[in-house]
């Protein structure tokens, strides 16, 4: 028997691309492996920076400067802030300083800034007094966004046409501040008071004593110097309130005024039926 110990063996040829693919996964797995290691050196640099702004003294609180306030003492804003010298200024909790800034009823709005290093400036929206509104049996302050923002104390001297015949919204409190009440008479209330303040008006902010709404369908205006009642429809209560005016006018200037006991506005199409007094 012949053996062909001596006789070369011919290589065996491999299909195009067998065999990469373990070096392919391989290559796959480091390179997701440095990106781990990358982003693991990054995530512990961010927290060291963090860590170390936490307690850097550069950055604790040294100034708090409120804005915006006309009634409201800063100091009030400040003490309701809780921030305190030495703070650290990336340590705030945003949202529960505003809430309790939102505790003090002249507050509409409020928002706070970083002024770095070390200051914190708090700006106040405050709100401004522009008509009453009778509640509950209680007075209160309403603002010209047409919200009862508190209730008129005795010291206040705040004089404006008041409104009646809102109800509080069912299932509401009174503890709970805006006042929840009926949006569209509130509307229509705080529009007459805003046209009642454009120019020279005979039915002029200051001769509007009462704003009421005695049912659905009417709103009324009382004047101040006689207490006469106007009666509006509220689907019309624009245009009748400029009639309103005329009317007022046209009573003064005839003598007719001292007699009158109220004025019907929408009794016809531009017409007026007024009740006078008997001899």
């Amino acid at each position: 028997m012949k053996k062909n110990f001596g006789k070369k063996r011919r290589p065996i040829k491999r299909p195009a691309g067998e065999g990469n693919g373990k070096g392919l996964l391989s290559r796959i797995f480091l390179f997701m492996a440095l990106a781990c290691l990358l982003m693991g050196g990054i995530a512990g640099t961010v927290y060291g920076i963090k860590k170390w702004m936490s307690c850097c003294p550069y950055f604790f609180v040294s100034d708090v400067e409120v804005q915006g306030v006309k009634r409201i003492p800063k100091q009030d804003i400040i003490e309701l802030s809780s921030i305190k010298s030495g703070d650290n200024i990336f340590s705030l909790n945003f949202t529960a300083i505003r809430n309790r800034i939102f505790t003090n009823p002249w507050v509409r709005d409020a928002s706070i800034e970083r002024r770095l290093p070390d200051k914190i400036i708090i700006h106040i929206d405050e709100r401004e007094p522009f008509a009453l509104a009778k509640i509950n049996d209680r007075i209160y302050m309403v603002d010209r966004y047409g919200e009862p923002f508190k209730p008129l104390e005795p010291k206040e001297n705040f004089s404006a046409p008041i409104i009646t015949g809102i109800e509080l919204k069912k299932g509401t409190s009174v503890l709970k501040a805006p006042l929840p009440v009926d949006e569209d008479k509130m509307h229509v209330a705080i529009t007459i008071v805003k046209m009642s303040k454009k120019g020279v008006r005979a039915l002029g902010f200051n001769n509007i004593s009462q704003i009421d709404f005695p049912n659905d369908s009417n709103v009324v205006v009382y004047t101040a110097d006689k207490a006469v009642p106007f009666v509006l429809d509220r689907d019309k209560y624009k245009k009748q309130f400029y009639q309103a005016e005329k009317i007022l006018v046209q009573l003064y200037n005839s003598g007719q005024y001292p007699k009158v006991l109220s004025v019907k506005v929408g009794y016809g199409e531009d017409m007026a039926l007024a009740r006078l007094k008997k001899r």
